[in-house]
């Protein structure tokens, strides 16, 4: 009898469906559209790396810039390219965006522009002053203020350099210890 009585409730109540406008609400923990902080990003593609549905792209795009594509087709919001992204330059929304509640897919894609070394002229992203900052806990000044602007093969030059003369107190040529090491010797 109770199985009657739950199936003539059914049948004479009213419709329980959402209309076709009418939005589930979103969870708070729900990721939403990707937001890509152009200004922050060094296009190392790390986030590429990580992405396993391959979902974003980071490829050369002429010979000045970086392409970085998202597309959210592919895209299985896991949150890796945020969590593993070395600037923080990737995040997401807490709410989904409108073009999915329609089932239309989203494509983002930003140039991130390369400017040439301050030492060789080679084409690099430096790193954004404001990142670096917060990474040595303070404003740049001095040697890490120069550093921002030289490729990542001068800056570990450079800072190979300030290690040696660090141990050695200061810089010298080799021609320079050679002689010193001649003199040591009993040689003019």
């Amino acid at each position: 009898m109770s199985m009657l009585k739950t199936v003539l409730g059914n049948l004479f109540a009213p419709s329980r469906t959402l209309e076709p406008e009418a939005h589930v609400p979103a969870p708070g923990a729900l990721r939403g559209l990707l937001v890509h902080e152009v200004a922050a990003c060094t296009g190392c593609g790390t986030c590429a790396h990580v992405c396993a549905p391959a979902a974003i792209t980071v490829a050369p795009e002429g010979e000045t810039a970086i392409g970085w594509t998202w597309f959210s087709g592919s895209c299985s919001y896991c949150g890796l390219c945020e969590q593993w992204c070395p600037t923080k330059a990737i995040g997401f929304e807490a709410a989904p965006p409108e073009a999915a509640l329609h089932g239309d897919e989203v494509r983002l894609h930003d140039s991130i522009h390369m400017q040439p070394c301050s030492r060789c002229g080679r084409l690099h992203v430096p790193m954004p002053e404001a990142i670096q900052a917060e990474m040595l806990g303070g404003s740049l000044s001095g040697v890490a203020a120069d550093e921002r602007e030289l490729c990542e093969d001068c800056r570990r030059r450079m800072t190979s350099t300030r290690i040696r003369d660090g141990f050695q107190g200061t810089r010298e040529t080799g021609k320079t210890a050679a002689r010193r090491g001649d003199r040591q010797e009993g040689r003019p």
